[in-house]
């Protein structure tokens, strides 16, 4: 049988090298041709899509032994026919690619399976590292970038739609159109009452070119009858033939609801530019800036520019160093969120503050099998910090703070403190549980503002009671999807010290993730009238209102502070 074996292998490779045109080599299989076995297919391709040819496929039993061999043609197909029905695992070798694989390929009696294979180098392959704790916060349309297109995406980067990882590679380089036109509503948070109207429009084009618009308009807010608010944003991103690329997105928000006593109605411009640069396998260097025009009563401009960069010294290692300014753009992934984060203050005379600050981080990340752990160490520096708080203020509280800005429509506000510096260090680990599902586990220790106030304390006077203290965050996370049911899921718990009223990495994970948020998408139905379906949304932030410090209104009535006051968000999304 060896003997064989070994023939058929010769013979193959001998058609392979005679007539590149060949479609299909395959040898070993197990067992004869019958209509009760199984056959299996595929293409195997690179992370940009190529096709590739020669790559060795074999089929595995579950203690490794090889069932059968083949061989890719010139079109990077391959093909095994005659195998037992059973499950198996597959894998793919090719020279200067790191191997593929795929767990648990099940092959039924009479029946052909279709598996498709991404091969990645070695330095794509360090993409996997969690290069960047990335942030959890997403819109409630959960519309991310399709642009990007490398089919080993980092596991802390996932991105609901995009985390299969079999063959992204597929659609990489096709030009598509896609749109989707949501509604939402619910108890929002700061910033995000009423009914919102959402359109959402993704074009890429064939060279991995691509531009997307969100825009985003609420509508009425009883019992405050304000005019609705609108977010609008348009991006670009530019391929560069070298694996970087350039992107650029303008963004503009209106907000008429919001209000600091002396004057109402706030706007936000914004336009970031980002360019990657990759040199060969090792080097990745990623720079930009976010310019930034805010105004109520007056206006105020910032820049705020970040460098990041990233070496692999090695296979499964990598070292960051990252600079930021700024905590909505910290590399160019961040331009991922189409959700602009509101982060206005004021100084209570129509005055926007300045939110800068900078963060200095170097960080050492390893993968070990499919798991990946980071550890990093962080020196911070915040200008005007937010202090979150639930409850509807009167013109005489608006009157007698400083510095506050307040959403009357969700019973909501933002308290300005001083500034603070602080270091810390993290750990994070990220493991995968199925090809689409993946736990995510973090501890920080660092610097936060914590509160000393009493529940008698009264509002006005918050802020002098909130001091900045050495102290710690833990998190857990699930993140994915799951396969049977086709239901996105993103659900965590940050747990800090309940008097806790900032988070501990300040440049890393957003307020409103404290405690126990949870988003799901699931889709509802799918029809020739839809054909890209229908989907139900929920999301609620800090769920069982945990981490709320009352204080008392100038009426006597309790208002609290909390890291991120309870939201819950709920809708449909009509998908084309």
């Amino acid at each position: 049988m060896r003997s064989r074996t070994s023939m058929l292998t010769i013979l193959a490779l001998t058609i392979s090298l005679a007539a590149p045109g060949f479609t299909v080599f395959c040898v070993a299989a197990s067992g004869s041709a019958s209509p009760h076995n199984a056959i299996l297919s595929g293409v195997v391709r690179d992370s940009q899509g190529v096709p590739q040819m020669g790559a060795i496929i074999q089929l595995l039993t579950a203690d490794a032994t090889t069932v059968a061999t083949a061989f890719t043609d010139d079109h990077g197909r391959y093909i095994i026919e005659a195998v037992l029905p059973g499950s198996y695992q597959l894998r793919a070798t090719a020279a200067f690619f790191l191997p593929a694989s795929r767990q648990n390929v099940r092959l039924l009696a009479g029946a052909q399976a279709i598996v498709n294979l991404t091969m990645s180098t070695m330095g794509e392959a360090a993409n996997w590292l969690p290069a960047q704790k990335r942030r959890a916060e997403e819109p409630v349309d959960d519309w991310k970038w399709t642009l990007r297109s490398s089919a080993n995406r980092p596991l802390l980067r996932l991105a609901d739609d995009d985390i299969l990882v079999s063959s992204s590679a597929d659609n990489a380089h096709k030009s598509s159109l896609r749109g989707e036109v949501s509604v939402t509503s619910g108890d929002g948070g700061f910033g995000q009452g009423g009914i919102h109207q959402i359109l959402l429009l993704d074009r890429t084009i064939e060279n991995g070119d691509g531009a997307v618009l969100r825009a985003d308009v609420s509508g009425s807010r009883s019992p405050y009858p304000v005019s609705p608010s609108a977010e609008i944003v348009a991006g670009y991103e530019r391929r560069s033939p070298f694996g970087g690329s350039t992107r650029m997105v303008t963004s503009f928000q209106s907000h008429p609801e919001l209000t600091d006593g002396a004057s109402a109605g706030a706007q936000i411009m914004r336009m970031a530019s980002t360019e990657e640069f990759k040199f060969g396998d090792t080097i990745v260097l990623d720079a930009g800036s976010l310019l930034q025009a805010e105004r109520m009563e007056f206006t105020r401009l910032s820049s705020e520019p970040f460098v990041r960069l990233e070496v692999h010294p090695s296979d499964g290692l990598l070292i960051e160093y990252r600079f930021a300014s700024g905590r909505d753009l910290q590399s160019s992934e961040d331009l991922d969120n189409l959700k602009p984060a509101l982060r206005l203050l004021t100084d209570g005379s129509g005055r926007p503050l300045s939110t800068k600050g900078s963060h200095h981080e170097v960080s050492i990340s390893h993968k070990f099998g499919n798991r990946a752990i980071q550890l990093a160490a962080y020196t911070d520096h915040l200008d005007n910090v937010a202090i979150n708080g639930s409850g509807v203020l009167d013109a005489g509280d608006l009157a007698s703070i400083a510095a506050i800005l307040a959403d009357p429509t969700t019973g909501s506000f933002a308290l300005a403190s001083p500034n603070y510096s602080g270091h810390g260090v993290s750990i994070s680990l990220v493991q995968p549980i199925t090809p689409s599902l993946a736990a995510w586990f973090g501890y920080d220790r660092g610097t936060a503002m914590e509160s000393d106030l009493d529940p008698t304390s009264p509002v006005e006077g918050a802020v002098k009671g909130i001091s900045t203290h050495n102290t710690y965050a833990a998190s857990a996370s699930l993140r994915g999807k799951i396969l049977r049911t086709g239901t996105t899921v993103r659900t965590e718990y940050r747990w800090q010290p309940p008097r806790t009223l900032t988070q501990v990495n300040a440049f890393n994970a957003p307020a409103q993730d404290a405690y126990f948020g949870i988003y799901v998408r699931q889709r509802l139905w799918c029809g020739h009238l839809i054909p890209g379906g229908i989907d139900a949304v929920i999301e609620a932030t800090n769920l069982l209102e945990q981490g709320y410090q009352p204080v008392v209104a100038s009426d006597g009535h309790l208002v609290f502070l909390a890291q991120a006051p309870r939201a819950i968000q709920g809708g449909f999304a009509f998908n084309f």
